[in-house]
């Protein structure tokens, strides 16, 4: 059967409507306030077949991982699958989701005797046992001591729940009436979605649901695929590192575009290892759909189709694609998060470089959901009773900002529809903790300083009352190298924790630690993760400035020194003089200054390499002064002074200056040691075979 647009359309809006109204009973009816009030929570319909149709709900990550769990099923279950079953699975290893604690629950959808579709929910439970409470345990070498780990198995067969089943598993978890509520929640959302979808198919048949599934992942597959068409082949690279507080772990990506494909290649990124961020590809992969839906085919459902048009590569038994036993604790943290923000700077250079891509209006610095900052407390709780909650608090990060806007505060996204995850009301938390907020506000200081400055990340502390001791652990990134800038800006802040006693004093800890105490009437502090910022401190308004200074976000010592703003009168004098000190005290170029006159009205049409740097002709030049920086098919930086500043655990920024005036164009942020991080190479570029011009 053809489907025409309207047709279509209509469809699609009904399987996201079916998602939505799942993902409600999710909310309505699961008891934890990280499911409730956090909005830790996803319903997601796939085709019969396993394929990704759509999905509701806060976490969109949930989306691709279902894919893998209910292939899961297949692989457990495949001639045992009836009407009434319901599924759950939660290790990545086998079957899983993003990691044990976001459990899926899944039920296959019957219409006419006839298997038409799937409905997978997952929310994060607030224990699936382990070493420790709330089973984040970042001292695991192994996935045996993370949690209880489940391939798909049903807990309820065509109709009947499987009390042994149920047995084994809340015999195994701390809070197991929390547990089973939260659980029982995601099977209302399935039983919801699962009755829309069936009525539906009686009514159309399950011949014409699968055709208008495959039709809407044929016609996504097919604009996502016209959108990377028009931007230019070539290769683009970047690199990350993951932390484990004074380890750091290689997160390369080159990405590669050619036609209608991309595709993220992360050769060389670091094995794995006996730390709890270990991930998979299928996660990556669904990390870097989840946000290159920000920036290309934002209009489109994040399908099959959607994933299909996107090639992901990740060695195995890499840190990014590990093999069993390996700890993924924090799976669809840390590494996962680093990787895709590596594959999204690299889709910044590449449209960047692109004049035709749709994408350009949307170009910011680096996405910052790796320096998520959440703990886990375990100790007696307001009852009197063991309690174990996740505060995610710390998510509340800075954006990065973008190349025509201030980045958007508590909040890691720039462009988007919502936060990924909602950070509860201070007055819900202390009501169902033994704890007391004394501050959550917004930072201050002249951190992802450009153009157009990073988002504000959250800066709270509470502290420990109505508990004789608290113990917890903590599960960050980005505690020593900060976010990125781009276009010449600065880094945002990295994430910083202390414990503070109630005598005024305070210990610093790392982003992961597990089993620090609080006890009673001692605090626990965090300086969330900022964004980096875009463009030239030196380019911003100074309206800007001056209204930053006046809201307190900086002194007027930032205002001067960052910025070149003198706040008593507005002027701008000490901008030319802070230039030429970038210059005087800049390491040379790696390469002599080309000496060639580059004209604007070169028979070759001036095409974008950089933001700032175009390519006319065979030489790379600096659209601000016009100084040449580089002959194709050089780096663009070649010709490029850079600024070098040491930062704490052996990590530097590296500011790549215009020679002709001492902007910076570039900013980097690498461990010390490492060569260039960053690469941006076009077809056009690195194959020229002009002749020289001049």
């Amino acid at each position: 059967m053809q489907l025409d647009n309207i047709a279509v359309e209509v469809l699609r809006h009904q399987f996201e409507a079916f998602c939505g109204e799942g993902a409600a009973t999710i909310k309505r009816t699961a008891v934890s306030p990280l499911v409730v009030e956090g909005g830790d929570y996803s319903c997601t319909l796939l085709d019969a077949k396993g394929n990704l149709v759509t999905g509701g709900g806060h976490i969109a990550y949930h989306f691709y991982a279902a894919t893998n769990a209910i292939a899961g099923v297949f692989i457990e279950h495949g001639d045992d699958i009836q009407d009434g079953d319901v599924f759950l699975a939660n290790d990545p290893h086998r079957g899983g989701g993003l990691h044990a604690q976001d459990i899926f629950v899944m039920k296959p959808v019957f219409a006419r005797k006839v298997l038409v579709g799937w409905f997978a929910n997952s929310s994060h439970l607030v224990d699936v046992g382990g070493m420790q409470p709330g089973s984040f345990a970042p001292e695991a070498t192994d996935c045996f001591q993370e949690a209880v780990r489940l391939p798909a198995v049903k807990i309820m067969r065509a109709g009947v729940d499987q009390r042994d089943l149920w047995n084994i598993l809340l015999n195994n978890v701390r809070m197991a009436h929390l547990v089973e509520m939260d659980i029982r929640g995601l099977m209302a959302g399935v039983d919801v979605g699962a009755a829309k979808l069936r009525e539906l198919a009686e009514r159309i048949g399950p011949d014409a649901l699968q055709n208008g599934f495959d039709e809407l992942n044929r016609r996504t597959e097919e604009a996502v695929r016209a959108e990377i068409a028009l931007l230019e082949d070539g290769v683009y690279r970047s690199t990350s590192w993951t932390e484990w507080n004074e380890e750091k772990f290689r997160v390369p990506c080159t990405t590669t575009v050619e036609g209608d494909s991309i595709r993220f290649d992360f050769s060389g990124a670091a094995p794995q290892t006996q730390h709890f961020f270990n991930t998979k590809e299928y996660i990556v992969k669904g990390k870097i759909g989840v946000e290159l839906q920000r920036l290309i085919g934002q209009d489109l459902p994040l399908n099959q189709g959607y994933y299909d048009a996107i090639a992901v590569y990740c060695p195995v038994g890499s840190m990014l694609n590990c093999t069993h036993p390996a700890p993924v604790g924090a799976a669809h943290l840390a590494a996962s998060h680093d990787a895709s923000e590596a594959a999204l700077r690299t889709f910044h250079q590449a449209v960047a470089a692109s004049p035709d891509s749709v994408s350009r209006p949307f170009l910011s610095s680096s996405q910052t959901m790796s320096g998520n900052c959440v703990v886990t407390f375990s100790g007696r709780g307001l009852s009197g009773a063991t309690d174990s909650w996740i505060m995610i608090d710390g998510t509340a990060l800075g954006s990065p900002a973008g190349n025509d806007r201030d980045g958007t505060d508590f909040n890691f996204y720039l462009v988007g529809r919502q936060a990924a995850i909602q950070t509860n009301d201070v007055e819900v938390t202390e009501s169902w903790y033994p704890l007391r907020f004394n501050y959550r506000r917004r930072s201050c200081d002249a951190s992802g300083a450009g153009q157009f400055r990073g988002g504000r990340g959250v800066d709270f502390e509470f502290t420990v009352d109505g508990s004789p001791l608290l113990t917890g652990n903590s599960i960050g990134g980005h505690g020593q190298i900060p976010m990125p800038g781009s276009a010449g800006a600065d880094p945002g802040r990295p994430n910083a924790i202390e414990l503070r006693d109630p005598d005024g004093g305070s210990t610093p800890i790392g982003v992961l630690a597990q089993g620090f105490t609080l006890p009673e009437g001692h605090s626990y502090a965090i300086r969330a993760a900022g964004g980096g910022g875009w463009g030239d401190p030196l380019d911003r308004d100074v309206a800007a400035v001056l209204a930053d200074f006046e809201d307190g976000l900086i002194t007027a010592e930032d205002a001067s020194d960052v910025y070149g703003v003198d706040v008593s009168d507005g002027t701008t004098t000490s901008r030319s003089e802070l230039l030429q000190q970038r210059l005087e005290r800049a390491d040379p170029a790696l390469i002599e200054p080309v000496q060639v006159e580059v004209s604007e009205t070169d028979s070759s049409r001036a095409l974008p390499i950089a933001s700032g740097v175009e390519q006319r002709g065979g030489f790379a030049v600096s659209v601000r002064s016009g100084a040449v920086l580089a002959q194709a098919p050089g780096h663009w930086t070649d010709g490029c002074p850079v600024l070098v500043e040491q930062l704490a655990g052996g990590v530097e920024t590296r500011r790549y200056l215009d020679p002709g005036t001492g902007h910076v164009l570039h900013t980097e942020v690498a461990v010390t040691g490492e060569p260039r991080t960053f690469e941006s190479s076009p077809a056009r570029w690195s194959a020229w075979t002009g002749e020289r011009i001049g």
